[in-house]
């Protein structure tokens, strides 16, 4: 037996046959999921302006309405305001924070810049198309909720059934039957066919009429008055005023009058009063001393000239033009008014 195995071993070595390896097993990659980083600020509305704009002394804003997010991502949105100084013109910054449902992820925040402008700015900024947040749209902003939420209480009380009243008919409704029933069964038992057929023929129909006859405990409506509000623009006002362009000032005019002087012919010089001495003094120098005559002006003394005020008129603006809400009466979601 032994021999058998060892030829059959040395003629597998001779015909190169191998043994088969076993095969090794193929190392399995490693396949490392790589969370995807999720954009929080692409999962909330409402926080698309990167600039917000509000009149001077305006309080009470939201600043989280109209922002909204998906819960499953996003757990909250908070807002910073303390930089804003409401009283006082300027640029300011508000931080929203996005707070994500997921803990092992950075909250992230959203800067965006407020201008407190002036009234007239804000004015000049609505004409512009833009949104500007004032007194009178917190308070609209105010009285829609209050309405909103008013509406959503009458709707939550109409739903409630009545259970008091449709009880009680029904009760009535179905005693009144039984009642029936035995008195058609006491009055065969009484003896009288007539009244027997009568009444196994036509069965009492007492309970039936009263169930045809209920009606079901429908509520009635109830108004919901909303506030409705009207625009009054008011125009600008102002005034006319006169301001100066040259303030008032005096003038010194000089006067002049023709007089007759000696000129020296030789040296050119006004010897009038003194032309001997002068014509003496050349004649010692061996000069020519003669003169003339001649008719200048000179300066005899000034005149004030009084030059007035110049002035110019413009416009002053005393009071902006403004658009008033102005309160026109109440509607209802039904159509009704007063």
């Amino acid at each position: 037996m032994k021999n058998i195995k060892i030829c059959l071993l040395i003629g597998a070595l001779l015909c190169g046959c191998a043994a088969p390896t076993p095969e090794k097993p193929e190392k399995s990659e490693d396949k490392t999921t790589q969370k995807q980083e999720i954009n929080l600020e692409k999962n909330v509305k409402g926080l698309e302006l990167d600039k917000l704009y509000m009149e001077v002394k305006t309080k009470g804003n939201d600043f989280l309405k109209g922002i909204t997010y998906d819960k499953k991502v996003v757990k909250e949105v908070l807002v910073d305001t303390s930089n804003v100084n409401y009283e006082k013109e300027g640029t300011y910054e508000i931080v929203y924070t996005i707070v994500p449902v997921d803990s092992k992820m950075e909250p992230v925040e959203k800067k965006v810049q407020i201008e407190v402008v002036s009234p007239e700015k804000a004015e000049e900024l609505k004409k512009e198309g833009h949104d500007v947040i004032t007194n009178e749209t917190v308070n609209e902003d105010k009285k829609q909720e209050e309405s909103v939420k008013k509406e959503e209480e009458s709707k939550g009380e109409e739903q409630k059934p009545s259970t008091g009243n449709s009880n009680s008919e029904t009760t009535g409704s179905v005693s009144s039957g039984n009642n029936s029933t035995v008195s058609g069964n006491n009055a065969g038992n009484n003896g009288s066919s007539t009244n027997t057929g009568s009444n196994t023929s036509k069965p009492s129909t007492g309970g039936n009429s009263n169930q045809g006859s209920q009606k079901p405990n429908t509520p009635s409506h109830t108004h919901n008055w909303v506030q409705q509000y009207t625009t009054v623009h008011h125009p600008e006002k102002g005034h006319n005023e006169q301001y100066v362009i040259k303030e008032a000032w005096t003038e010194s005019v000089p006067i002049y009058e023709n007089k007759i002087r000696s000129i020296c012919n030789t040296c050119g010089a006004d010897i009038t009063g003194f032309a001997a001495e002068h014509a003496k003094q050349h004649a010692l120098n061996g000069e020519n001393g003669a003169h003339h005559t001649e008719v200048i002006q000179v300066q005899t003394g000034t005149i004030s000239v009084e030059h007035p005020a110049e002035y110019g008129t413009r416009y002053v603006v005393d009071q902006a033009a403004y658009d008033e809400q102005v309160p026109a009466g109440f509607k209802c979601s039904c159509g009704a008014t007063k």
